[in-house]
């Protein structure tokens, strides 16, 4: 099973059953129950339970917006921590490809080493809060 549920093959217009909707979006029947038990909208009094194909995208695209953590331009994500942290010491690394750019760090917590894709234009924007050692490919 994949990590994540597939948008791509959900029909908004149609309802599914249990089975129909865990082999649409990728995922097992029992994770659809649980997404049910858990707020999914389910067509009451008909059986077999149907489920309708945009409230099942709308249910798995805000699951995704409530997991997403947004991050200020010289900060960073954290797996380790699970948080936004900043920079240890305000010491970054930062490799340039083309027009992107990979900034690295070390997390100022737990000291596990962090990156993020950034925009080349953004760097002297960076530059002003973190000491950024440019490194060109």
């Amino acid at each position: 099973m994949p990590k994540q549920a597939r948008l791509s093959g959900i029909k908004a217009f149609r309802c599914y059953t249990i089975e129909e909707a865990a082999e649409v979006s990728g995922v097992s029947p029992r994770t659809i129950r649980n997404w049910a038990a858990g707020g999914l909208r389910v067509m009451d009094g008909t059986r077999p339970s149907l489920i309708r194909g945009d409230d099942l995208r709308d249910f798995i695209k805000s699951a995704r917006d409530s997991r997403k953590v947004k991050t200020r331009i010289d900060t960073f994500y954290c797996f380790r921590c699970r948080k936004e942290r900043r920079a240890a010491e305000g010491l970054a690394d930062c490799e340039v490809k083309a027009n992107r750019a990979t900034l690295t760090a070390l997390c100022e917590v737990c000291e596990t080493v962090v990156s993020k894709p950034v925009a080349v234009a953004r760097i002297p924007e960076i530059a002003r809060t973190l000491d950024v050692k440019i490194t060109r490919l």
